[in-house]
């Protein structure tokens, strides 16, 4: 009976080892671990640093020169095109006119102030002297007092003529605002660049009326070219200032550009940079981020790209 426990036994121990080599059970064994992502695709497109800058006129006009192309490059300040500005011109050359009259106008106002104020000293003097003369009874009563009556009349004469002085000044002023005015106005006409950069688009023609309310040229500011992404928030929180990426082609494995992320949204918000329709309705959020690109030259704006960034960093911390 001993004998056949053991075999009981030991065929019991055998069949339970038989299913892992090292005697061990299988059935609490943890699932292989998936491999970990390494790299995040997100949609993007292609644009300046600084953002397309859609520029409009100040005034309402009729194209009269255009004095840039497309593709030319613009300094800051210098004139793109003009607006027909002959009504301007000839407003502006009156009032320069009318200024240099008013000038002109005080200049002989502040003469005859000088003239009638030493007519008025003089007169002073000589009273004086006529009424030491009177309590000497060397002069007579009526000869003091037409003295002191031609007194008066140079003293109204230096008020009028004083006060004409202060009318031209004010007028001089008046006529200088205006012509202030006119020229600002004229500036109007002439549409110049805000800064410098290059010129993308310009959608008018001479003859073309443009107005306050529609942009009709494109500018691309001066500096560094950077792809603006979408991420989906799946991966969104994955995304940090530093990191590695490069664009390429939509569907395509060959790379465009490299770069490093320099900007990550704080907030996740609405898809927006391909959506088809306004108001579309999105079932996921994304985060933006922008991608400073080393080499750009041959990246066309506004392209439609695929960014893809490196977050392996991530995974080692």
């Amino acid at each position: 009976m001993k004998q056949l426990f053991y075999c009981c036994t030991g065929l019991f121990l055998l069949a339970g080892c038989s299913g892992n080599p090292n005697g061990k059970s299988t059935a609490n064994a943890p699932a292989k671990a998936n491999p970990a992502i390494t790299r995040v695709v997100g949609i993007g497109k292609i644009v300046p640093e600084h953002e397309i800058i859609q520029l409009s006129s100040a005034a309402n006009g009729i194209v009269e020169h255009i004095y840039k192309k497309e593709n030319d490059s613009v300094r800051a300040g210098e004139p793109i095109l003009d607006l027909q500005h002959a009504v301007e011109d000839a407003q502006v050359s009156q009032l320069s006119s009318e200024v240099n009259t008013q000038y002109e106008q005080i200049k002989a106002d502040n003469a005859a102030v000088e003239e009638y104020q030493a007519k008025y000293n003089n007169s002073v003097l000589e009273l004086q002297r006529l009424q030491r003369l009177l309590g000497k009874g060397a002069e007579t009563q009526q000869t003091v007092d037409d003295a002191n009556t031609s007194l008066k009349g140079f003293q109204s004469n230096l008020n009028r003529l004083q006060a004409n002085a202060q009318v031209s000044k004010s007028k001089l002023a008046e006529t200088k605002a205006a012509l202030e005015v006119s020229k600002q106005q004229l500036d109007q006409k002439i549409i110049k660049s805000p800064l410098k950069g290059k010129i993308l688009e310009i959608s008018t023609l001479i003859g073309g009326a443009v107005n306050t309310q529609t942009p009709f040229v494109q500018i691309s500011p001066q500096g560094k070219t950077i792809a603006d992404c979408e991420i989906d928030e799946l991966f969104a929180d994955k995304i940090s200032v530093g990191q590695r990426a490069w664009v390429r082609n939509t569907g395509s494995l060959d790379t465009l550009a490299r770069g490093t992320v320099y900007f990550t949204s704080a907030f996740l918000k609405k898809k927006s940079l391909f959506t088809d329709q306004a108001g579309e309705k999105e079932d996921r959020r994304v985060r933006e981020i922008k991608i400073v690109l080393d080499n750009s030259e041959k990246l066309l704006l506004n392209a439609r790209v695929e960014c893809v960034i490196d977050i392996s960093t991530n995974q080692k911390k």
